[in-house]
Order: structure tokens, then C-alpha cells, then sequence
């Protein structure tokens, strides 16, 4: 049985979603669901209106009434689905325009590794819950909803600040540059367009605000924020027009706070900045999982990926981008930002190909990782390697056939060891036990 599920919901080319593949998930997410009412978003992909269609299609015929959200981000799906107990979002996040997928979610946010095996098994079982009878489909906004649960927990900025938001031709425009404004900010909002295309790039990276950075110098913005596709991110550009660093922005808002719960690809700066820090494997529903747990004040990832529980448990862009809005505002924001980047860390990431069965693969490297590297080890997600002031990542991809290593050190020759060493080791492993994807 292949897996449906990755670690962020399904995603696959369009292409690969027919029509009977679509119906027969709606089908098993219905059959699987107790809810009569499910609730359903879609993003700006020129192909989310047909594979929404044919999703509805399915739900109806196992007995659900459809609450239809139409372009929404995907926290706004989320608040629904805390309203109706299920809720679907249809999008790929930051994938390709070629790319799209489906995102499941009960009361209590994204559904876990747990509920998407249930779903696979119904699935692959073809045995669905089909009923008769007349159901309806509901339009509904929700995005008034959410703007108005930020605004009642962030409240307006404490003086006008200039904002410049770039939506990145994605949901987010439809929600960030409205919510900004009623908060009391003076918006620039580009690449507003519902443009299914995303001729600006999806991925808030440096490469594709190579413009959005240039733009916040030219007209004066105290702030940029970007977008990814879905606006469960937010990436942020400084006054000066620089991209900050994911870990740094990650400190910042972790700054001063109790309990954190983070991934283990982050940087140890979020440890010099508050109380606790709980390390969790990389995923947003592990890291919401583990504040829930824990009962931490907040939790992050390094890509942008920012929960706050105290207003929900899932990752919200537009709401990041109220917060950060109100930091600057009050003047801490670049306050904490000057001492993060203070603090001396150095971060190197690669990939490495590789075909055959992962698990076998990595069980390989957890046989010999001690080999070229000493310190405490642990196995949350892949294999981390912590020393005094270092750390190295060994863990398969999730989304594709790859080995990502990472590493972090304050010096670069340590640096340079690390990901060097860990390297060579992964090659040959892949050399000796695996059909290569390399040449060399």
C-alpha cells in the first residue's frame, strides 16, 4: 500500500489527481467524518475550482452538507473547521503551479499521522459510506471571521507604521492587506492579483523578494512581510530592504517566552532567548501536537511556520503578520532583532539524491554516524547530533527523495567538519547499499 499522505496533507501533480482519485478521497474523508457539515477552502490554483468540484461531488454522496468557503488562506480554513469539526483545504502551499493537494482538518487543527492512516485505509478498502437524499452546498465568509479574532487579540498598532505586504498573487491578498489597514498601518500591498500562475514565486525566498526587498527601501517601509501561496507563512524584510534570517525571525517571537516548543532543525539561538525549549520533529501538526502537550506559549519552525495557541493551534500567516505589525509598532521588534543577530551561529544546509527505501537507508547511517561524529544523539526526527556549541541534522525529505543535512556551528571550521564529514558518510553508504543518483 502506497502512502497518500506526506507531511503536510497530500500533494502531487495535477495531472495525477483524476477525477475518480478525487471523488474516491472525498468519499473516504465522508465516510470517515461524523460531521454533517464539512467545510471546504481552496487557494488561487487555476486547478483548485475543478478538483473542488469533484471533492464536493464525493462528500455529497457520502451525506455531508458542504460549507463553501471559496479563496481563502489556509488558517482561515482552519477556524471553520473548528466551527463545523471538518474541514478540507485545497492547495500545495508553496509548491509549483504544476503541484496541488488536499489538507484535512478537525476541531483541533490539521489532522495527525493517526486520522490520514484511517483515511488511507477506508481508501484503499473502497468501502464507503454512500447515502441518497438532498444535501446542500452553503456559501459562507469566514474571512470577516478572522480578521476579527486577530483584531480582538492583537488589537491596533500603538503609532501608524508603513507596511509593505506582498501576497505573492496568493490567498493572503484576499485577508493581510484588509487586516493591516483596519489595524491602523499605512499598506503597500503588491502581487494582490489571484494569479494561479504565481509569476512572483510561491516560496518566500530570498531569490523571489529579490523585488519585494528592493521595494520596502524605495518607499520607506518600517516592515516587509511576504506571503507564501496558502498564508500559513509569513517572511519578513527588514527596513533596510534585508530578508530576515527564519531562525532569526523564529527568536524573535519566541523572545522572552516560558515554554517553546520548536523543531530540531532549528537554530540554537531560540535557546539563548527564553525558558524551555522542546524539540520536536519537523511538521507542523508535531509541533502543535507537542505545544498542546506541553502546554507551551508558542511554537515555531525555521520556514515561517508560527503558532500561536493562545488565539489557535495551527500556523497563520495573516496573523503573524498582525503580530510582527504590532512589535514594530511598539518598537520591539528590532529591538530583540539587533541581539539575535548579535549572536554568533553559522547554519549550512544540503541535499544528497538518493533512490531506494529510506528507512533502510537511514538505518544504515544511524549504524555508522558515530563514526565521523561525537555528541549526544537523538532520534526524534532523523538523527541529531548535539554538542556544546554544534549540532548536525541527518533526516530524509518528506516531499522528495532526498538526505538533508544541516548543520550549525560558531566557527566555520567546525562548520565546515561537520557537514563535510556527514556527507562523505552518506554518499558512501548510498554507493555501497543503494542504486545511486549520483555521478560522483
Amino acid at each position: 500500500m502506497t502512502g497518500l499522505f506526506g507531511t503536510s496533507g497530500i500533494r502531487r501533480r495535477v495531472e495525477e489527481f483524476t477525477e475518480e482519485f478525487v471523488k474516491n478521497l472525498a468519499m473516504s474523508l465522508g465516510t470517515y467524518s461524523k460531521d454533517s457539515e464539512i467545510a471546504i477552502g481552496i487557494d488561487t490554483r487555476n486547478s483548485s475550482p475543478l478538483l473542488e468540484s469533484w471533492f464536493i461531488s464525493g462528500l455529497i454522496d457520502t451525506g455531508h452538507n458542504i460549507i463553501r468557503l471559496g479563496i481563502v488562506p489556509t488558517p482561515t480554513l482552519g477556524i471553520a473547521a473548528q466551527d463545523y469539526g471538518t474541514g478540507v483545504m485545497i492547495t500545495a502551499s508553496h509548491n509549483p503551479p504544476e503541484y496541488n493537494g488536499f489538507k484535512f482538518w478537525n476541531s483541533n487543527g490539521a489532522y495527525t499521522e493517526e486520522m490520514e492512516h484511517e483515511i488511507e485505509k477506508i481508501f484503499y478498502s473502497g468501502k464507503f459510506n454512500k447515502r441518497g437524499g438532498e444535501f446542500s452546498i452553503i456559501e459562507k465568509d469566514y474571512v470577516e471571521k478572522h480578521i476579527d479574532r486577530i483584531l480582538r487579540k492583537v488589537g491596533n498598532v500603538e503609532k501608524e507604521i508603513r507596511v509593505l505586504i506582498d501576497c505573492a498573487n496568493g490567498s493572503g491578498s484576499v485577508i493581510t492587506p484588509e487586516l493591516l489597514g483596519r489595524m491602523g498601518c499605512d499598506v503597500i500591498a503588491i502581487n494582490t492579483e489571484l494569479n494561479g500562475n504565481f509569476p512572483h514565486g510561491l516560496e518566500p525566498t530570498a531569490e523571489n523578494l529579490r523585488e519585494t526587498c528592493e521595494l520596502v527601501r524605495k518607499f520607506n517601509a518600517e516592515i516587509g512581510i511576504a506571503h507564501d501561496g496558502d498564508a500559513d507563512r509569513a517572511a519578513v524584510i527588514d527596513k533596510n530592504g534585508r530578508l530576515v534570517d527564519w531562525d532569526d525571525f523564529l527568536a524573535v517571537l519566541a523572545y522572552g517566552r516560558r515554554r517553546v516548543v520548536t523543531t530540531v532543525d532549528a537554530s540554537m539561538k531560540i535557546e539563548n532567548v527564553c525558558g524551555k525549549i522542546i524539540r520536536t520533529k519537523i511538521g507542523d501538526v508535531a509541533v502543535a501536537n507537542a505545544i498542546r502537550r506541553e502546554n507551551a506559549e508558542f511554537g515555531g519552525e525555521p520556514s515561517g511556520s508560527m503558532i500561536f495557541p493562545d488565539v489557535h493551534l495551527f500556523p497563520d500567516g495573516v496573523l503573524t503578520a498582525a503580530i510582527v505589525a504590532k512589535m514594530v509598532s511598539d518598537g520591539r521588534f528590532y529591538e530583540i532583532l539587533d541581539n539575535v543577530r548579535k549572536m554568533d551561529y553559522k547554519t549550512e544546509r544540503i541535499k544528497i539524491p538518493y533512490s531506494g527505501n529510506r528507512e533502510d537507508l537511514m538505518k544504515k547511517i544511524r549504524e555508522n554516524i558515530n563514526d565521523v561524529v561525537d555528541g549526544e544523539v537523538s532520534y526524534v526526527d532523523g538523527i541529531r547530533i548535539r554538542n556544546e556549541d554544534s549540532w548536525l541534522l541527518i533526516r530524509p525529505s518528506g516531499t522528495e527523495p532526498v538526505i538533508r543535512i544541516t548543520a550549525e556551528a560558531k566557527d566555520n571550521k567546525t562548520l565546515r567538519e561537520l557537514v563535510e564529514n556527514a556527507e562523505k558518510l552518506v554518499k558512501e553508504i548510498i554507493a555501497i547499499y543503494f542504486n545511486p543518483l549520483l555521478n560522483n
